[in-house]
């Protein structure tokens, strides 16, 4: 059998696995794995690309397989404890860097940062603005401060707060200073069903909040109202069953031009809103 051969035969049989297994999409976990670590025709190598594919079988994330993600552009470090950015939140992104949402040299808050994506892609999207990207879980801001080191060379300038925002007084150093407040937080019922590769192996602070999923929404559309200056922007994603809740909780004195449209995927995740010149609490 042919170097070529043998390689084909192993690809051939991966391939079987993975469909068997479930995974969605097979023909790019396959690639992704090959490109990792089938990297040559050696037993070891092939030992190694075998036992990733053991795991994405298991429906272990992708993303803590070969230890990175791509998102708008960035290579992100990810790996077990921490939630792997979707690509379809990239939609969240290009909506909040242009400039009829963010003025130039503006202010930005990513809260619930996770391992930095959205924060991070608005820092090199929109230099000249000023990025803080905000996080509680420990494990996850040693991933965001190595993601924001290692991208250092094509962003604007970014700040790692370590923070709990349901503590009070968390952004008081923010009191109607930013122009513009993004984030990805949890919103996932318990209720809800959802693949293994969400349910059993992504944290289950970064994907559950509360009976009905909005409760850390719920907090963040608070301590936007105080953070933000009138006229700035609010942007969450959300569940794609929770838009008309979404658009519900910021309906009030805070915010006015609320909408929600649709993430890479043509799903209705994304709502935004446009702070008022109504005082606000954080």
């Amino acid at each position: 059998m042919t170097t070529a051969q043998r390689i084909r035969s192993v690809h051939d049989a991966a391939r079987a696995r993975l469909a068997e297994a479930g995974v969605w999409d097979v023909e790019g976990d396959l690639a992704a794995l090959r490109e990792r670590f089938l990297t040559e025709d050696a037993p070891a190598a092939v030992a190694r690309f075998e036992a990733a594919v053991a795991e994405r079988c298991r429906r272990i994330p992708l993303g803590h397989i070969v230890g990175s993600v791509e998102f708008d552009g960035l290579e992100l470090v990810v790996g077990s404890g921490v939630f792997v950015p979707r690509h379809e939140s990239t939609a969240l992104v290009a909506w909040a860097a242009r400039d009829t949402t963010l003025p130039h040299g503006g202010v930005v808050l990513d809260l619930c940062s996770g391992v930095g994506a959205l924060g991070l892609a608005l820092a090199r999207r929109r230099p000249d603005a000023r990025v803080t990207c905000v996080e509680r879980d420990d494990t996850c801001l040693q991933y965001l401060r190595r993601n924001a080191a290692r991208n250092e060379a094509v962003l604007g300038p970014v700040t790692v707060h370590a923070a709990d925002l349901t503590t009070a007084g968390c952004l008081d150093a923010y009191a109607d200073g930013a122009d513009l407040v993004v984030a990805n937080p949890p919103y996932v019922s318990p209720d809800v069903r959802l693949l293994p590769e969400w349910s059993e192996h992504q944290p289950r602070a970064a994907v559950y909040s509360g009976a009905d999923g909005l409760d850390l929404i719920r907090r963040i559309v608070v301590l936007a109202a105080a953070a933000l200056r009138p006229g700035g922007r609010l942007a969450l994603e959300h569940d794609r069953a929770q838009p008309g809740q979404v658009r519900e909780l910021l309906h009030g004195d805070a915010f006015d031009d609320v909408t929600t449209f649709v993430d890479t995927a043509g799903e209705p995740r994304i709502t935004v809103a446009r702070r008022t010149d109504q005082e606000g609490t954080l």
